[in-house]
């Protein structure tokens, strides 16, 4: 074993070694040559540290030599003396999930479960510096940003990947040298597969010729990991001047007049919670293009839950959450739904409250009425607070400047489907104290219950 190229092997590792308890370790062996490799260093690694080594191997069934990957897998970690736990495939690929994402979900719910039941500490997987490079090179082709130039991170929760740095070369140099047997997957051979052919027609060719070429690779994705990591970082600071409101998220002009398009839309991502999730090429460069030139009152579809409109002086993120309509509520007390929750309660003496979801009414005015709270429609009407007449809520929203998205969450407070409050907004005339109640009842209404 070349001691200088392997070195970092045990330096890597060694973060992750409790010095109060024996550290558990479960291998992931598939019977190739990479993951043989791992197991050996790993037993090797078990003689001199406080470590328990165990191994799983998964089969999937999908191909003949996948009982004889077994069976090797089997009595490879018989003759090391590793407990092995092999998990046998079932079920089959989702709606619009293909044979290749659904081998890898299989691989990751046995590895999580396992580990979980063996009470592993870390699930080591044998991915090294050549499969970084395909995994960069394919996301080249996608047409993918900085992000796609980012390495396969060397942890991602559990799982730690310790083979990282180690190049295909020092690894088949390791098993020679050791003589150690592995399977070889014929299919790794194929190379209508797409991974294959980035590995035998253009990786393997390039690092034939360039002696240096798997090192640069790696500096390149570490500085991109790094640009990255800053990049997100810059971009949480300026999440801290987006104002939360009633479940949606305001982005105002005076940050983003200070941004370019492409910092907005990693701003976006960040507030929907998805800066570490890949974004396909057409999904950013769509958004992308919005911002250019959005006009005032137009929206774009992020997703399910998630749509962004330009408004008059921002933008809006706008998550959407459920609420029951029409629910009814009685004279006292708490009520809720999904979005949103009422309180009624009688009180001796009003107070002074700027919240606008606070509101004193005269309680006579609800008298053995049935009350409800649903969403206003087209055609309601109602008097505001000081107004003679009565008025349309759709001319009411306007007047307000109500944006699109909170006339859609608008909520009104009726007795007997007579409009009393169009809540947080504004009170019925006939529902104002005069110097004449004797029933002072509050109004209270949170519209956070149910955000997560």
């Amino acid at each position: 074993m070349d001691q200088l190229i392997f070195s970092g092997f045990y330096q890597d590792l060694a973060p992750y070694l409790s010095e109060k308890k024996k550290t558990h370790f479960l291998v992931a062996v598939s019977g190739g040559m990479d993951s043989v490799c791992l197991l050996n260093l790993m037993t090797q690694l078990g003689k001199t540290a406080q470590i328990i080594v165990s191994a799983i191997h998964v089969n999937h069934g999908i191909r003949s030599a996948s009982r004889d990957e077994e069976k090797f897998v089997r009595g490879l970690c018989f003759d090391l003396d590793v407990p092995l736990t092999v998990v046998q495939a079932e079920g089959k690929p989702k709606k619009g999930e293909s044979m290749e994402m659904w081998a890898r979900r299989i691989r990751k719910e046995a590895f999580d479960s396992t580990g979980q039941k063996m009470n592993c500490d870390f699930i080591l997987t044998a991915h090294h510096a050549n499969d970084n490079i395909e995994t960069i090179l394919m996301h080249l082709d996608d047409g993918c940003g900085i992000e796609g130039l980012r390495s396969i991170p060397q942890k991602n929760g559990q799982i730690i990947r310790p083979l990282l740095k180690i190049s295909r070369s020092a690894i088949e140099a390791y098993v020679h040298f050791h003589s150690l047997t592995y399977m070889e997957d014929e299919s790794n051979k194929d190379v209508s597969i797409r991974r294959n052919y980035v590995r035998h027609k253009i990786v393997t060719p390039w690092a034939d010729q360039a002696s240096h070429f798997v090192s640069r690779f790696n500096d390149l994705s570490q500085k991109a990991t790094e640009s990255v990591t800053r990049m997100n970082w810059l971009v949480a600071k300026f999440s801290e001047q987006v104002e939360d409101r009633y479940h949606q998220k305001l982005i105002h002009d005076t940050l983003s007049v200070n941004l370019s398009a492409n910092q907005l839309v990693r701003l976006v991502k960040h507030i929907m919670g998805e800066t570490d999730i890949s974004w396909r090429r057409h999904r950013w460069e769509a958004l992308n293009l919005w911002f250019l030139s959005p006009k005032t009152g137009s929206t774009f579809k992020l997703n399910n839950q998630w749509t962004i409109l330009r408004d008059r002086y921002c933008y809006i993120l706008n998550h959407e959450i459920q609420k029951k309509i029409d629910l009814p509520i009685q004279r006292t007390g708490c009520f809720g739904s999904d979005g949103f929750s009422i309180s009624l309660n009688h009180i001796e003496v009003p107070a002074m409250d700027s919240n606008p979801f606070h509101e004193v009414i005269d309680g006579s005015i609800l008298e053995g009425k049935h009350l409800s709270i649903r969403s206003w429609k087209y055609g309601d009407v109602f008097q505001p607070l000081g107004m003679e007449g009565h008025k349309k809520v759709s001319d009411f929203l306007v007047d307000e400047k109500v944006d699109c998205f909170a006339k859609e969450k608008q909520l009104v407070l009726t007795a007997n489907e007579e409009i009393i409050w169009v809540c947080g907004r504004r009170l019925s005339d006939k529902a104002k104290i005069t110097d004449f109640t004797q029933e002072f009842l509050e109004l209270s209404m949170n519209t956070r219950v149910g955000v997560s």
